[in-house]
C-alpha cells in the first residue's frame, strides 16, 4: 500500500508525524504539496470549488455558477494567500472533483490518496435532510478536513451551559475553553497531530477493509460525536480494540 498525503495550503500540523505512524503501520508513504497545485490549473479548480459553497443547509447543494468575488477568493485560498474562513463546502461534490483530476497511473486499490484540508466540509444527511460538518470524507480520495476536526464533533455539554450562562462573546468563549481544555480540542491544540493519525488510520481502514469505524470508544477507529469522546479515542491506550489490531496485523503480516 502506499499512501499520498497532502497538504493544502493553511494545514500548519506535523503531517511528517502522520506520513512516520503510518509507516509504522505498514504502509509506505509520501508526502506531496497541495492536491490542486499538483492536478489541477488553479483558476479552473477555483471556479469549480467556488460552486461548491453550500447556501442552503437544509437543500443539497448542486454546482452553481459561482459569482467573480467567490472565484477570486477561492484563487487566493489555493494560492495560500487567504484562510478559507466561515465558508462550508459540499464534501462529496469535492471529493468527486478530486477523484476526476487524478490521473490513471495513480488510481489503484494499492494507493491511497490523503488531502489534509482547513476547508469546512459537510455531507447532507437524507435522514433528517440537513448538512452535518465531517471531519472525514472517506472514499477515494479520502479527504481529512482540521477545521471540521474541531466544529464537527461536539463539544461538552457545560461547554454550552456556561456559554448560555457568561454569554456568547469572545472573551467569554475563550474563558470557557481554557476551563474545559482537558475536554475540549480547539485550533492549534497540540494534540491535534495525534487525533489526525487516527482519522489517517481511518482513511487507511477503509481502503484496506471497506470499513472505518468502531463501537469501541477506545478504539481510534470509534466514530466520536463529542470532542470529549474524540480525545477519549485518540489519546488512550491501547489506540485499537483487539479485532482491529488483528486485522491490521494480519495485513501486515501478508507478503506483498
Amino acid at each position: 500500500m502506499r499512501i499520498f498525503i497532502y497538504r493544502e495550503p493553511g494545514v500548519e500540523l506535523n503531517l511528517a508525524s502522520i506520513a512516520g505512524y503510518l509507516a509504522g503501520n505498514g504502509a509506505r508513504v509520501e508526502l506531496r504539496g497541495s492536491f490542486f497545485s499538483r492536478f489541477a490549473n488553479l483558476q479552473e479548480a477555483a471556479g469549480k470549488i467556488a460552486g461548491m459553497r453550500i447556501s442552503d443547509p437544509s437543500r443539497p447543494a448542486v454546482e452553481e455558477e459561482p459569482l467573480y468575488g467567490e472565484v477570486k477568493y477561492e484563487l487566493r485560498v489555493l494560492r495560500g494567500e487567504a484562510r478559507p474562513g466561515g465558508v462550508v463546502y459540499d464534501g462529496f461534490l469535492l471529493q468527486s472533483y478530486m477523484r476526476s483530476l487524478l490521473p490513471r497511473q495513480e488510481v489503484g486499490l494499492d494507493k491511497l490518496h490523503l488531502s489534509v484540508t482547513p476547508r469546512l466540509l459537510a455531507t447532507f444527511d437524507e435522514d433528517d435532510r440537513r448538512y452535518h460538518l465531517r471531519a472525514i470524507i472517506l472514499g477515494y480520495p479520502a479527504i481529512i478536513s482540521t477545521s471540521g476536526i474541531v466544529e464537527a464533533p461536539a463539544k461538552p455539554k457545560e461547554f454550552y451551559l456556561q456559554r448560555r450562562l457568561l454569554g456568547e462573546d469572545a472573551l467569554a468563549e475563550a474563558r470557557i475553553k481554557q476551563k474545559l481544555r482537558e475536554k475540549l480540542l480547539d485550533y492549534g491544540d497540540p494534540r491535534m497531530d495525534e487525533v489526525l493519525k487516527g482519522y489517517a488510520l481511518q482513511a487507511l481502514f477503509y481502503q484496506l477493509f471497506g470499513e472505518a469505524f468502531c463501537e469501541s470508544t477506545r478504539c481510534r477507529l470509534y466514530n466520536a460525536h463529542w470532542q470529549e469522546e474524540l480525545l477519549a479515542a485518540q489519546l488512550s491506550q491501547p489506540e485499537l480494540c483487539e479485532k482491529h489490531k488483528k486485522m491490521l496485523e494480519r495485513w501486515r503480516s501478508t507478503p506483498p
